[in-house]
């Protein structure tokens, strides 16, 4: 079944865990995306190890949520469709060419990523490395280019719930921005937050981190102030009840609060927390996905 601009409340959906799981694996493949592309275009200190990671990484994520989102469909054979037929009125119409386009663009940037650090092995894969890294003047381009599908993927995950417009959680809009759904904007830092960690936590022991400790401890306060915001807007009753441990206990204290105070200990202390931030903030994203998922249909 697939989903349309405003679809009123009784048609929509009963999702579970894997679109839970999808959503999450669209996040974090975006997040990593990002770390490594902008790391690759901008930084002067560059770490090879932690582009080569959120290289690798952002292609398998989007490609595994991606099978977990077939797999939840009705009928997954039909899938193909989708990516042949664009309806301009069809969330995931839209959704999935914008997503297609990214996972060729992921595909490609770490096949080059690859092939710069593959070239002098021996054997199949050093003729393979050596083909690509003929391509390799591509990896700037494609590297800015995947960086706008990788902020669009991660966005979408969040029109794609805001899509039903009956749903009180998932519909609210961004600052009475009627255009702009909170839960894209939501996504997009809670992605770009849990893609760097993973990326981090792939690069551990990498030089240079420092700066991007400081930018998921940002991050993390950005997500803490919307989360603040998505509950005083809309009824305390989605916070409660079944989902009141997950979204507290899961998303708030392990998610946010210990990476954060963590992540500010760290910075002044010079200690290498890296790997238990990290893993939190992962775990909270994941945490987040299953909370809006679920108290959107519950309540």
């Amino acid at each position: 079944m697939d989903i349309f601009w405003g679809m009123p409340a009784e048609e929509h959906l009963a999702w579970g865990g894997l679109i839970a799981l999808y959503l999450f694996l669209a996040g974090i493949s975006g997040g990593a995306f990002v770390t490594a592309s902008l790391t690759d275009l901008f930084s002067k200190k560059r770490s090879a190890k932690l582009i080569k990671t959120g290289a690798y990484i952002a292609p398998v994520a989007i490609i595994l949520g991606l099978g977990l989102l077939v797999l939840d469909l009705s009928k997954p054979f039909h899938f193909w469709k989708l990516l042949f037929y664009i309806n301009g009125n069809s969330v995931m119409s839209i959704g999935t060419f914008i997503i297609s386009i990214f996972v060729a663009l992921a595909f490609v940037y770490g096949l080059l990523i690859w092939a710069e650090s593959s070239s002098k092995s021996a054997g199949f894969g050093s003729k393979l490395a050596k083909f690509v890294s003929r391509f390799a003047a591509l990896r700037k381009p494609v590297a800015m280019l995947g960086t706008l599908f990788a902020f669009s993927t991660t966005t979408y995950t969040g029109f794609l719930l805001a899509a039903i417009t009956a749903n009180a959680l998932w519909s609210v809009s961004f600052f009475g921005l009627v255009s702009v759904p909170f839960l894209a904007v939501l996504f997009l830092v809670s992605g770009l937050s849990a893609g760097l960690a993973a990326t981090l936590l792939g690069a551990d022991r990498s030089d240079n981190v420092g700066t991007y400790k400081k930018i998921d401890t940002v991050l993390i306060v950005l997500e803490i102030i919307l989360l603040a915001v998505l509950y005083s807007t809309v009824n305390p009753l989605y916070f409660s009840g079944s989902m009141a441990v997950l979204f507290w206990v899961g998303v708030v204290a392990i998610g946010l609060l210990l990476p954060l105070i963590l992540s500010i200990y760290s910075l002044y202390r010079h200690s290498n927390l890296l790997i238990p931030v990290s893993g939190m903030v992962i775990i909270g994203g994941l945490c987040l996905r299953y909370f809006i998922v679920y108290s959107g249909q519950l309540y």
